[in-house]
């Protein structure tokens, strides 16, 4: 029965953490509206709280928040 459990639990979370993951590079690909896997800072405005943290978000710098930014900035 522990072994059960224990098997439902695993599976609750895998599928948890993809369904995270799908939301998360929905989002992103959503904010994206021009296609090229980053967000300008136009594109980030759609989001007040991506908008007021874009430079901390941006973490290299380089004026777009890359998909990995993101993540991390999510987490």
């Amino acid at each position: 029965m522990k072994k059960l459990a224990l098997a439902v639990l695993m599976a609750v979370c895998c599928i948890s953490t993809a369904t995270y993951a799908l939301n998360l590079n929905d989002s992103f690909k959503e904010l994206d509206k021009d296609s090229n896997g980053t967000l300008s800072e136009s594109e980030a405005s759609e989001d007040a709280l991506l908008h007021d943290n874009f430079s901390q978000i941006d973490t290299n710098q380089d004026g777009q928040i890359s998909f990995s930014e993101f993540q991390l900035f999510v987490q």
